[in-house]
């Protein structure tokens, strides 16, 4: 505590118990405000003051709507095709496995614990190659309505939900109905793949209905050698659902991706001088 230099007045100093006070510059003395304009009274009004900060409503927390069914499905459809593909694929590998072993066998009694992992890989991989396929048709048909409602927004798509559903879901019509409501968005869209890339895709899906088309046909035929070639043929089909889902996948992202020809910008290297010739 130093000495106060007018009454009233101490200032405490904090120091080391080890270390003895040391000298610090004192603070001004406070400055007492006097005169005639602190001597007027305290300002008053005879009512409200309207100045000040404007009223802002404070905004609520805008609650989370969960979107309809369709718009769901149009979301998680790349996901589920990529789930697809890999799926297919492993189709592919188990029906060609059992197609080994029924060549390696064909002349001898094949062990009976590879009989019975052979069979089960094919039919549990089919039966939900199956219900996978489904699922790919029906989030692929929720993809396209929502992607032509938002190209063709703020006005009404010209087709119906119901048509679009029947046409795209509809077996064989929907062979010669989705290239049509994929032109159509091709064209409406901003955003889209080129028409070589719907060939390729349309392509995809004609080899892959050939081929369940053909394994179908053989399977209904008898004997081993039937069942040989249709365990040949739902192998290929796999492979050809696994193509046939890339390319759906590329052309949705298409539909998404800007396109090369907005983001592609040329920068100016440098300004060439003019030769003296040419100046001339």
């Amino acid at each position: 505590m130093t000495t106060p230099r007018r009454q009233g007045q101490w200032r405490w100093v904090a120091h080391p118990p080890w270390r003895p006070p040391t000298p610090v510059t004192r603070p001004p003395v406070p400055r007492h405000r006097t005169g005639p304009a602190w001597r007027d009274p305290t300002p008053s009004y005879p009512g409200t003051p309207r100045w000040g900060l404007p009223p802002v409503a404070i905004p609520r927390r805008l609650e989370q709507t969960t979107g309809p069914a369709p718009a769901r499905f149009a979301t998680a459809a790349p996901g589920i095709m990529r789930a697809a593909g890999a799926w297919f694929l492993a189709t592919a590998v188990a029906h060609g496995l059992r197609y080994a072993a029924l060549v390696w066998y064909a002349d001898r009694l094949a062990p009976w614990w590879l009989e019975a992992l052979t069979t089960a890989l094919v039919w549990v991989t089919g039966i939900v190659a199956i219900a996978v396929g489904i699922a790919v048709a029906v989030t692929a048909t929720a993809w396209l309505v929502e992607m032509r409602r938002r190209a063709y927004g703020p006005v009404r798509d010209p087709r119906s939900r119901a048509g679009l559903w029947v046409g795209a879901l509809l077996v064989v019509v929907n062979f010669f109905r989705l290239p049509v409501y994929l032109e159509e968005l091709r064209r409406a869209s901003t955003r889209a793949p080129s028409r070589s890339d719907l060939r390729r895709w349309w392509a995809a899906w004609a080899v892959n209905a050939l081929a369940v088309a053909v394994a179908l046909w053989r399977g209904s035929g008898e004997g081993p050698q039937a069942a040989a070639d249709t365990v040949l043929l739902t192998a290929l089909a796999a492979l050809a659902a696994a193509w046939a889902v890339r390319e759906t996948l590329g052309v949705m992202r298409s539909f998404s991706d800007p396109s090369p020809r907005f983001t592609r910008r040329f920068i100016a290297a440098g300004i060439l001088e003019a030769s003296a010739t040419r100046k001339d």
